[in-house]
């Protein structure tokens, strides 16, 4: 026997987002909890001006890129029209729900007056129900639900806690348009229905939609599922998460390097923690084994870049991360590139660099050091004569090192600062920068390693020439 039915129910009016892999994670990890039970995609592509199937590529091939699967072909919530209006007119049939006709200026002032408090009641249409002339219109009417005016609807969400709201605050909401096609409010309610989920894990941002929905429900004596409604995550300024706080689709997200084992570790810490955890790092499965939905935060989290390209960092630097970097590279035109010309070289500079970067597009620019092959120096950059006087002489060393190996270069690096009785930023500094152009990056030796000896004997060279 199924235990629990939920369901992702994403619109595919833009690419997956960091808000939307949230709510599709927390749905994967509570039906992994829990034998038999089911997690079921549906593609809510009713609003046909802007859903588009580039977009539902995205979703998908975005759900699969950060290991959330499911249990069904995936439904496409358009297909189903004919089902949602079967219902509108089921609910028509037994006075559920009744047509309307108001006018658009009738609405307009209808609204005014409620936002203005000259009216109590949140009731948009008072006039059509009764009226019979309408009630026989064949065209040119909306059909709405039947809400009750008296009472008080409670809602038990196992998140949110207890929530009451006057039934006299529900409007009766539109179920089909004036052209014949359902709205999102039926639409999603029959879909789940007919998909038997039993458990509804969304954003808050859907909270106040339950005490309009369970009335399908009810008029129909369908069971009505249990609820979760997940806080909202805002960027670090408390606003809602957009663009101008940074990448959050997951679009922008692959294509800027980072993993999905950085993602998910950032997302379930949202509102959540672990028990008995000695840092922030979990994996997958330990968040399956530990997460409790009823312990996640009433209130909206704050999702920092920072905190995720920690994470990122984290993962990056594991050791079984080698081959992770080398698909990112088939993904990205200048690192393949690179790739194919030299590819020890493009393993050496991830291994010397992935304990400082934060993802992989970072690599882009510092590859572009080690593969220009018309390297040039900045002539206007001066160092110090002790620095000169000791040039030359660095330069036969290095050129009579035959065992080109990390640990020999390094040991010869040290005989030679020892025996010129000198610190090694008098001496490393400006060897970094002659083959580099920075006087900051990675030790001279792990530079010396990626560029290997006869590029880095050119480059040196470079500065001999122009002091000769």
């Amino acid at each position: 026997m199924t235990e629990f039915v939920t369901r992702f129910a994403p619109s595919p009016t833009g690419n997956l987002h960091i808000g939307s892999i949230r709510t599709a994670l927390i749905n994967f990890i509570f039906k992994s909890q829990y034998p038999n039970s089911k997690l079921y995609l549906r593609i809510e592509d009713t609003d046909k001006q802007r859903s588009k199937d580039e977009y539902i590529k995205n979703i998908i091939s975005g759900l699969k890129w950060l290991g959330i699967s499911w249990d069904n072909d995936p439904q496409i919530q358009s297909k189903n029209i004919h089902r949602h209006l079967e219902i509108a007119n089921k609910l028509l049939q037994n006075k559920k729900a009744y047509k309307c006709a108001c006018t658009e200026n009738e609405l307009i002032e209808r609204r005014r007056r409620i936002n203005t408090g000259e009216i109590s009641s949140k009731k948009i249409c008072v006039s059509c129900e009764s009226n019979k002339d309408i009630q026989s219109l064949n065209k040119d009417f909306v059909i709405r639900i039947k809400i009750p005016k008296e009472g008080i609807e409670i809602l038990d969400d196992v998140i949110q806690g207890r929530i009451e709201v006057n039934k006299n605050e529900l409007d009766d909401f539109v179920l089909i348009r004036q052209n014949n096609t359902p709205t999102y409010m039926l639409s999603v309610v029959v879909d789940d229905h007919d998909l038997g989920v039993n458990y509804i894990i969304r954003g808050d941002d859907h909270l106040n939609n339950y005490f309009r929905q369970k009335f399908i429900y009810e008029f129909l004596d369908w069971d009505i599922p249990k609820y979760a409604h997940i806080p909202l995550i805002n960027g670090e300024d408390g606003k809602k998460l957009s663009k101008r706080h940074g990448a959050i689709s997951i679009t922008d997200l692959q294509k800027q390097g980072f993993l999905p084992e950085a993602i998910i570790n950032n997302l379930i810490l949202l509102g959540w923690a672990p028990k008995n955890q000695k840092d922030e790092i979990i994996k997958l499965q330990n968040i399956i084994n530990e997460f409790k939905i009823e312990n996640l935060s009433k209130s909206s989290s704050i999702f920092s870049y920072k905190k995720l390209n920690f994470f990122n960092n984290y993962y990056i630097r594991q050791e079984d991360n080698l081959n992770k970097f080398y698909e990112y590279c088939k993904s990205n035109e200048i690192l393949n590139n690179y790739i194919q010309t030299d590819k020890d070289k493009i393993t050496r500079i991830f291994n010397t660099y992935k304990k400082d970067i934060f993802k992989y597009d970072e690599l882009i620019k510092i590859s572009e050091i080690y593969f220009n092959s018309n390297f040039k120096i900045s002539l206007e950059e001066k160092f110090d004569s002790e620095f000169d006087n000791l040039f030359k002489e660095f330069f036969y060393l290095i050129n009579n090192i035959n065992t080109w190996e990390p640990n020999y270069i390094t040991i010869k690096i040290k005989d030679f600062l020892k025996q010129n009785n000198i610190k090694f930023p008098v001496l490393g500094k400006p060897i970094r920068y002659l083959l580099t152009n920075n006087y900051n990056g990675p030790s001279i030796t792990d530079i010396f390693v990626i560029l290997g000896k006869n590029k880095s004997l050119e480059r040196l060279n470079n500065y001999k020439i122009l002091n000769d």
